[in-house]
């Protein structure tokens, strides 16, 4: 979809957005658990530092979102993660909303993603920060709360037209974006310096270092998952954020507003 879609396909674009939300919730809260072993939950709780004393521990419920989606996008057992192995078991219509979905599901990626744009009533315009892309990230509660250069770490969900997250996202400060751009250099840098590259392993290894980062800097006591979707989608407009041209930037850069996101 190039450049700013009309109001009539934003419409439409919101009320696919909602379907394929009901779906991926029904599949990641009930279908995709059953393939996850307690041992997967063990092991990826011991990788995220969950697991204490070999007791799950959270300090809140947003810690157990993250953890689940971590066993089921990134633990793999049997030959694949549980979204593989679902795959396998089920006889999907190639033409139904749920073979999207899962489709979807199977073509997830961890990623850093900081907000360009917010679309109020729909989502909002990200940029990728592992692989200099960007996206329509459509999220109606998030369009409610995001700002202009917040940084999230979060699982994408690919559709035609926009992306979608997967529920479990964990704000990022700049103290954690350094930590975790670090790790990435000494882990993934290509020999050029310019780009990371990762095997499936590693980028499992790399997703299970960026929660960890966020989970010891408190990142999931800042964000709060709430449903709001039924509001109307009314027309997107900027979002206009109160920052004056001195003040600093909210990316977290050090600079002045107006010599950074400002421009």
């Amino acid at each position: 979809m190039a450049g700013y879609p009309t109001e009539a396909e934003y419409a439409q674009l919101v009320d696919r957005y909602k379907t394929f939300r009901t779906i991926s919730r029904e599949l990641q809260n009930r279908a995709l658990t059953k393939y996850v072993s307690k041992r997967g939950f063990e092991e990826c709780g011991e990788k995220l530092g969950i697991l204490r004393d070999n007791v799950l521990v959270f300090d809140d419920m947003d810690q157990a979102t993250v953890l689940m989606d971590y066993c089921i996008y990134d633990y793999r057992e049997q030959g694949g993660n549980a979204v593989a192995r679902y795959i396998a078991d089920s006889e999907l219509d190639p033409d139904s909303d749920e073979y999207t979905v899962v489709k979807a599901m199977s073509e997830s990626f961890y990623t850093l993603v900081q907000v360009e744009d917010v679309l109020p009533g729909v989502g909002v315009r990200v940029n990728d920060l592992m692989n200099d892309r960007q996206y329509l990230l459509t999220d109606i509660g998030f369009s409610t709360t995001a700002s202009r250069g917040i940084v999230l770490a979060t699982r994408i969900l690919p559709f035609y037209d926009f992306v979608m997250a997967s529920g479990a996202a964990l704000p990022v400060d700049p103290d954690a974006l350094r930590e975790i751009f670090d790790f990435a250099s000494q882990h993934f840098a290509a020999d050029d310096g310019k780009y990371f590259t990762m095997d499936m392993q590693q980028r499992t290894d790399f997703t299970a270092a960026v929660i960890r980062i966020c989970l010891e800097q408190d990142s999931s006591d800042r964000i709060e998952y709430q449903d709001i979707e039924d509001q109307p989608a009314t027309r997107p407009l900027h979002k206009v954020t109160c920052i004056g041209r001195n003040d600093p930037c909210p990316c977290g850069s050090g600079k002045k507003y107006e010599r950074c996101c400002g421009r």
